[in-house]
Order: structure tokens, then sequence, then C-alpha cells
């Protein structure tokens, strides 16, 4: 019997810690808090490299841990939502204006379910940390996980922000025209 009790004690002691061990490969390719989840698979991190691209001037290289990614998305989210009601408002004005026009709100408004994102991730000379963002919905068939997405025009299918993780702010946010 008290040999039992002991194996009953192993038995329930490794289903107890296989429940409670919390590293699994789905938080792999995700980056959460509590309430909130980021999807690691549509964001690339690339090197900071001044002979490529002056993003920010005097900046060092640094890392972003998955706190950090879950604050840029959410600064991300903001930003596409002070954006957005704004274009909501162009696209009805220009449907009264062009009604049998064929163009799509989408050509308005950003979903970011659509993009995937590029950061490149310094600390400045104030020794805060910032972030360039760029997003994009179509790679040209590049490799978007090591190669910078630039192209010039392509509406809302682009854009790109900074973000101050230090300061918790986002700024010169920038949507592509078209050609």
């Amino acid at each position: 019997m008290k040999k039992q009790f002991v194996i009953g004690i192993i038995i329930l002691t490794v289903f107890l810690s296989s429940c409670f061990n919390k590293s699994t490969e789905s938080e792999d390719k995700h980056a959460k808090t509590d309430s909130f989840t980021v999807d690691k698979s549509i964001i690339a991190i690339l090197p900071f490299d001044t002979a490529l691209f002056e993003v920010f001037e005097k900046g060092k290289p640094t890392n972003l841990t998955d706190s950090e990614l879950v604050d840029i998305e959410r600064l991300i989210r903001k930003c596409i939502n002070e954006y957005n009601p704004e274009q909501e408002i162009q696209y009805q004005e220009f449907k009264s204006n062009f009604p049998d026009s064929e163009i799509e709100k989408s050509n308005f408004v950003i979903e970011l379910s659509k993009y995937k994102r590029q950061y490149i991730a310094v600390t400045n000379i104030k020794g805060e940390k910032e972030v360039w963002v760029n997003c994009f919905c179509g790679t040209w068939d590049r490799d978007w996980k090591k190669n910078l997405i630039f192209v010039l025009d392509g509406g809302n299918c682009y854009f790109n922000l900074k973000i101050n993780l230090t300061t918790g702010k986002y700024y010169e946010f920038m949507v592509n025209g078209h050609a």
C-alpha cells in the first residue's frame, strides 16, 4: 500500500510539473502578456547598419525582448486606430463623388492583419530604445526576413513609423503614396 502511495505521488508530481511547463513551441512563435499576443511569424528583426540605411542618426544596434514586441504591436495598433477614422471619411467622400468607382475601402484604411513587419532597433544618443517599423502587404518575392522591403509608391500596402519604447510614443508615421 505504501509503495502504491509513493508511485501515485510520483505520477501526480510528473503530471503537475508538465502542466506548468511553459516552454512550448507555440510560445516560441508568439510574444505575449496576460491579454495580448504577438505573432512572431509576421515579424523580422533586421540588424541596424548605417552603411545601408540611415533610419536613426547615431544609433547603436540593440535587441528586442518579447515584452518590447508586445509594446511595439500596441503602439502600431494605436497609430492605425488614430489613422483609420480619417481614412474612412476620405473613402466615404470619394464614394460620394465617384459612386461607380470600383476602388475599395481597403485602398484607404489599413487592416493590420494583412501586414508583415520589419523592425530595426537602436539605442539613441539619449540612451532611449527606438524601433523603425516597416509594414507591408507585398514582398515582391524577396526574402523579407533578411532583406529590407523598400518601395516607392504602393499606397497603403506600405507604411512605416518610428517608435520610442522608452517614452512609449510613435512618430514619423508615413504611408506610401500612389503612382
